[in-house]
């Protein structure tokens, strides 16, 4: 009887221990930025608000969905030189508007509203309309950020 012995085949996956080391790894680090961001979003408190044009876009039972996320001014806003009025309350957040959509810099034309200072009542508002400077009415879009 002749028994030929063939050569051991190699694959390219690793083996399941290797694997889960690797997962276990990736896991790991990605907890910290998880992490972060629940516990930034968690932070804000309820005198934390944001209005355009009187209505609470963030806070005042808005919620936080448009945290640090770009916003366009609705139509009616957009149209009106003499709109929007943004009014930010709270000394944790700050609202950038821009002249452009999707919340590009366009030379000077940006303007930040809100009092990032702890140092201040908690209830302190900041507000801004094209009744401050008439470019205002021109702007297009807006982000909410935590200071």
């Amino acid at each position: 009887l002749f028994l030929h012995k063939s050569p051991r085949l190699r694959t390219s996956r690793p083996p399941p221990l290797a694997m889960q080391l690797k997962l276990a790894i990736a896991a790991l680090l990605a907890l910290p930025a998880a992490g972060s961001v629940a516990v930034r979003r968690s932070q804000l408190d309820i005198n934390q608000k944001v209005y355009i044009e009187s209505q609470p876009v963030l806070g005042d039972g808005a919620g936080e969905g448009i945290l640090n996320t770009c916003q366009g001014f609705a139509r009616q806003h957009v149209e009106n030189p003499n709109a929007p009025e943004v009014k930010v309350c709270g000394t944790g957040i700050k609202v950038t508007v821009f002249m452009r959509g999707r919340c590009e810099e366009y030379y000077e034309h940006s303007r930040t509203i809100g009092k990032c200072d702890k140092g201040m009542p908690s209830t302190t508002c900041d507000s801004f309309s094209p009744a401050d400077d008439a470019r205002f009415g021109h702007y297009q879009s807006y982000k909410v950020e935590q200071c």
